[in-house]
């Protein structure tokens, strides 16, 4: 008598409810389960992130006013990582042929005169008697004569010692730059007649031609100079108080380092000149 296989012989003698075992293994080494070492990736380019962000807090805090001016006109020109070899173009020479690293911009100057000026011995608190302006054509810079200091004596064209102080200070940070200089003297409305001077014209563009001389003394080359001139009382700073301490001033403009705009200035003034020549002759 043949004998029919159960179910249970049919499978392999393993009962309806046997399930095959699964064996999870986990893998060792990796303490991060199924992050892996990705967070300390995240967490050292976060600690990278802050020591760079309190580096560059340390330099701005270590730095003075005119390095600060330096580092700001160096990322105002992203020309010099346009297909330059090196981060100075053309080994480091301007339009002008000149070392750009020997001729600093005018945000430098004036950084670096307004910081000079705050530490000079002896003057006090003269900023408001000094005012410097960046213009189109350059670094304006006024010595303005008040009640409380005044650099030159009433009708007379001699540098007192404290004017002396500012000239050396404005002569050493000038002399290894590149531009051009211009000197104006001013006078108040007051008129006067002496031995020296008959007239403001005289005395301002006498007071004009000593502050030149001053500078050119301080390390400034003569060649720089473009011109020296005295208004007189033509081009008063306060022209409601034409009496005003503040109208007797010495301006000297620190030109922009520009050829197109000296051949036009130099085409203007000689056109003016032969204007007043052929003007003198009729």
């Amino acid at each position: 008598m043949a004998v029919k296989p159960t179910k249970e012989s049919a499978h392999g003698g393993h009962g309806k409810d046997d399930k095959p075992k699964v064996i999870v293994k986990k893998s060792k080494g990796h303490g991060g389960g199924h992050h892996g070492g990705a967070w300390k990736v995240a967490y050292a380019d976060f600690v990278t992130a802050m020591m760079a962000l309190f580096l560059v807090l340390w330099l701005l805090g270590a730095s003075n006013s005119a390095q600060k001016a330096v580092v700001a006109q160096y990322f105002r020109e992203p020309g010099v990582f346009n297909g330059t070899r090196g981060i100075i173009p053309n080994g480091g020479e301007d339009k002008l042929g000149k070392g750009a690293i020997q001729t600093p911009t005018l945000e430098t100057l004036h950084a670096r005169l307004k910081e000079g000026l705050a530490g000079l011995k002896g003057l006090g608190d003269i900023a408001d008697q000094i005012p410097m302006q960046i213009t189109p054509d350059g670094l304006m810079i006024d010595i303005i004569d008040k009640e409380k200091l005044a650099f030159f004596d009433l009708n007379n064209a001699t540098i007192k010692p404290p004017m002396q102080k500012v000239l050396d200070l404005i002569a050493n940070e000038l002399k290894d730059a590149q531009n051009q200089i211009s000197v104006a003297g001013h006078t108040d409305a007051r008129g006067y007649h002496n031995e020296s001077f008959y007239s403001n014209w005289e005395l301002s563009s006498a007071r004009a031609l000593n502050t030149r001389r001053a500078l050119e003394d301080g390390g400034i080359a003569e060649g720089r100079f473009a011109q020296v001139v005295g208004f007189a009382d033509r081009r008063l700073r306060i022209p409601a108080d034409p009496l005003a301490p503040e109208n007797r001033r010495i301006s000297i403009l620190i030109m922009r380092l520009d050829k197109n705009t000296a051949s036009s200035t130099s085409e203007s003034d000689n056109k003016r000149v032969e204007k007043t020549q052929t003007s003198t002759t009729h």
